[in-house]
């Protein structure tokens, strides 16, 4: 009945705000009230509430979600007049953070606002090439910018929140490419969740000052594909065959050799066949390629039959998962 729908809708509603209240410290009618540029300000403050961790963002989210569900099913209803404001208030923080400004009322400003932030955080990722993909570019970073923007905003919160999401898709595409690079992950889960654990200054300024730091690690490890003369998906190959590996240089130039040589064997044909790994006699071709490579031509004594084994099933399960067959992969077409 519409009174139950009703009633469920101004639970939701109480919720979201009983939220914002008690657990960080926020008053939505400071949103409702305000006008202009008090409007920015006001929801600016919220944001910056829900981003006191990633809990109180994801539980603003759900609670969120469940009034604009509510607030649906009662629609065209005219009562839904007298909910309105309150839901409109909920919905701009919500879309805000959600980053999808166009709907909400003061996305122009709000984008204005944002550009300190995202025009010095964006400069991380250069174009995309061909063979690397995005790689992170420190020297587009204006560090000055940012620190200064950091240290003078009071949405503190946000600022990292929208750090720690940029560096957490470029990190997702890094580990994906080179699964080895999930230490980088691992490094990088440790700082969020320290961040996660604590609410006061220091803290969220700490973690700002890691996060950078940890751009730069970021930065250098991509950086080393260059250094090394390979490509992207060239480093997996090499990083795959030397992990837990003592080498010397020589045995390390042979290695790279080797990586580059038998990607490109194995793209001439055997990884271009349409969904190969699903296709016995394909599989066991690309699996024998690599096994009758490696024991050809891995330094011995450095690598001994027991790791030619463990390297094989190593560089097979990369190639499973990182070729898709029909000229595709994680790192673009061949």
């Amino acid at each position: 009945p519409k009174s139950e729908l009703i009633r469920l809708l101004e639970e939701a509603i109480e919720s979201t705000e009983a939220f914002l209240k008690d657990e960080v410290n926020y008053d939505l009618t400071e949103l409702i009230k305000a006008n202009g540029l008090e409007k920015l300000a006001a929801m600016e403050k919220g944001m910056n509430a829900v981003y006191t961790n990633d809990e109180t963002k994801r539980k603003f989210q759900i609670l969120a979600r469940e009034v604009f569900k509510k607030y649906k099913a009662l629609q065209p209803d005219k009562v839904l007049n007298q909910y309105a404001q309150r839901k409109n208030a909920i919905d701009v923080i919500y879309t805000a953070i959600e980053g999808n400004v166009e709907s909400a009322d003061v996305s122009e400003i709000m984008k204005k606002i944002q550009d300190v932030i995202d025009e010095s955080i964006e400069n991380l990722v250069a174009e995309p090439t061909k063979d690397t993909g995005k790689l992170i570019d420190l020297s587009g970073l204006n560090f000055e910018l940012l620190e200064k923007y950091f240290l003078k905003t009071e949405n503190k919160n946000s600022v990292v929140q929208s750090l720690k999401e940029k560096i957490e898709r470029q990190l997702k595409q890094m580990v994906e490419k080179n699964p080895l690079r999930v230490d980088y992950y691992i490094r990088f889960q440790e700082i969020i969740d320290e961040y996660n654990r604590g609410k006061d200054s220091v803290t969220i300024e700490e973690t700002f000052k890691r996060l950078i730091d940890f751009v730069n690690s970021l930065s250098a490890e991509e950086a080393e594909s260059g250094r090394e003369g390979l490509t992207e998906e060239q480093k997996a190959m090499f990083d795959l065959l030397r992990q837990g590996i003592k080498l010397t240089e020589t045995d390390k130039n042979r290695v790279k050799i080797i990586a580059i040589d038998l990607l490109k064997e194995l793209k001439k044909e055997k990884l271009k066949v349409e969904q190969w790994a699903d296709k016995s006699i394909t599989a066991a071709a690309v699996f024998n390629t690599v096994s009758n490579s490696l024991y050809e031509k891995l330094p011995y004594p450095t690598y001994q039959s027991v790791d030619v084994d463990l390297k094989t099933n190593l560089v097979y399960e990369h190639l499973k998962h990182q070729y898709f067959g029909g000229g595709v992969s994680i790192y673009g077409m061949y």
